[in-house]
């Protein structure tokens, strides 16, 4: 399925990737994608592997070459996602300021010393029952949303990945009061939600954020959101578009917003993209 944006993928630059940028934008080129975002991964804690990974004059001078090549081909972005942990947020902050990132993907990756978004920190749920595993995570996410650093909050509910194989089917309900108080703030700070594909890929049968999840961010009054397929390489760019879009549009007929430079523009909304790639609800 062709999608109007893929807001979230990453290159070479990132630590966990070792794609070529461009196969991203020839790939995005094909399938009419209008709007392209690459978002390396920026990791600042010096007891992390992937610390240092990151060159932001790297990233930067790829960007300006690739735009000066494919400059009526579509629009490109550049961008980040920053593993955000709130022990190390002036660092973060001296990293993003004066960069001009056309937004700002902020996410949680790691909690108490292990990376929760892969394998390796599997050992974070190590004698935490699920209620105390997800309520450290959602603090960490609140946390995050009162920085004002960033612009998207990335794969809200990510925890899901493992925790799942853990404590069974992440149920968001159980968890309403506190993710519902993180809904309004988000709304209230006018950030935006990510849809994120990847959650299929990672056989969850969900994108991120659930259904449920969306519901409550629909109920606080969120109307936008951005998509990603959080590719790490071509192959898994815009994989399972079709399934995430159609579950979000089941909840709400979303607009579909672009950032550049930090500004948010709407694009269109769920529905006028599904009906132009001719898949119904």
């Amino acid at each position: 399925m062709n999608t109007v944006e893929d807001l979230h993928v990453h290159t070479r630059i990132s630590k966990d990737s070792k794609e070529d940028p461009e196969k991203y934008i020839v790939k995005a080129i094909e399938r009419g994608i209008e709007y392209l975002g690459f978002s390396d991964h920026i990791d600042l804690d010096p007891k992390d592997k992937d610390f240092g990974f990151y060159r932001y004059e790297d990233a930067r001078q790829s960007y300006i070459e690739l735009k000066e090549k494919y400059n009526n081909g579509l629009s490109l972005f550049f961008a980040t996602e920053v593993t955000y942990q709130n022990n190390i947020e002036k660092s973060i902050q001296n990293n993003l300021q004066g960069r001009p990132y056309d937004y700002i993907i902020g996410s949680i990756h790691r909690l108490e010393g292990y990376t929760i978004s892969s394998p390796r920190g599997i050992q974070f749920f190590n004698g935490k029952d699920e209620t105390t595993a997800y309520s450290i995570y959602f603090e960490e996410v609140d946390r995050m949303i009162n920085t004002g650093f960033f612009d998207i909050v990335g794969h809200f509910d990510v925890l899901k990945r493992y925790g799942n194989s853990i404590y069974g089917t992440f149920n968001a309900n159980r968890f309403e009061a506190i993710i519902v108080p993180l809904m309004k703030k988000i709304v209230a700070k006018n950030l935006v939600i990510e849809i994120n594909s990847s959650g299929f890929r990672h056989k969850l049968s969900e994108q991120y954020p659930s259904n449920d999840i969306l519901r409550m961010y629909r109920d606080c009054g969120g109307r936008e959101i951005t998509i990603g397929s959080d590719a790490h390489n071509a192959s898994q760019f815009g994989v399972y578009m079709e399934e995430t879009l159609k579950n979000a549009l089941s909840i709400f007929d979303f607009n579909i917003v672009v950032f550049a430079q930090r500004k948010k523009i709407k694009l269109s909304r769920l529905s006028e993209l599904l009906s132009k790639n001719k898949v119904g609800r």
